[in-house]
């Protein structure tokens, strides 16, 4: 069973434990990108999920340049796990496709499944689930809120 997760910067400065020494350099400073454009890449669903999910992220600030292309692996793979689902449709039906199986014919629902689940194990690195979010560090600002009643008192006193 993994460890606790270590608390976030922001957390740490709520908490009064900040220290620049140990806190200053965690997280990432690379800038958020904003409407990003589908990749040719992606095609048929695939492309339409990635026009639902993608701009999301990037308001959340998690999409940045690095992140990008791990991003389009994981819609290739849901369109693979698509496409292996509309290959048993077209058969009529799974318990028909099932019927059609040779001894050493791969079955697409498992590799449906197994491409499924690639495409859980990248976007889970995006919180796409609320115990994943809880995970997930967001993109790192060098800004610290202004609202902050206890930073006011502080600064003032």
């Amino acid at each position: 069973m993994p460890g606790r997760l270590p608390k976030t910067v922001e957390q740490h400065r709520l908490d009064g434990t900040y220290q620049k020494c140990r806190h200053g350099d965690r997280g990432t400073n690379l800038e958020p990108l904003e409407d990003i454009e589908c990749p040719p890449t992606i095609t048929g669903k695939a492309r339409d999920m990635w026009n639902q999910v993608v701009p999301v992220l990037c308001r959340a600030r998690m999409v940045t340049i690095l992140t990008l292309p791990t991003l389009e692996h994981a819609f290739y793979w849901w369109q693979r796990a698509q496409d292996c689902r509309d290959l048993v449709e077209s058969a009529g039906g799974l318990a028909r496709y099932l019927l059609t199986l040779g001894p050493n014919t791969k079955n697409a629902m498992d590799l449906a499944l197994k491409y499924e689940q690639e495409f859980q194990k990248i976007m889970a690195q995006f919180g796409d689930t609320p115990v994943n979010a809880a995970r997930v560090r967001g993109n790192v600002t060098d800004k610290k809120p202004e609202t902050d009643a206890v930073l006011k008192i502080i600064g003032n006193g």
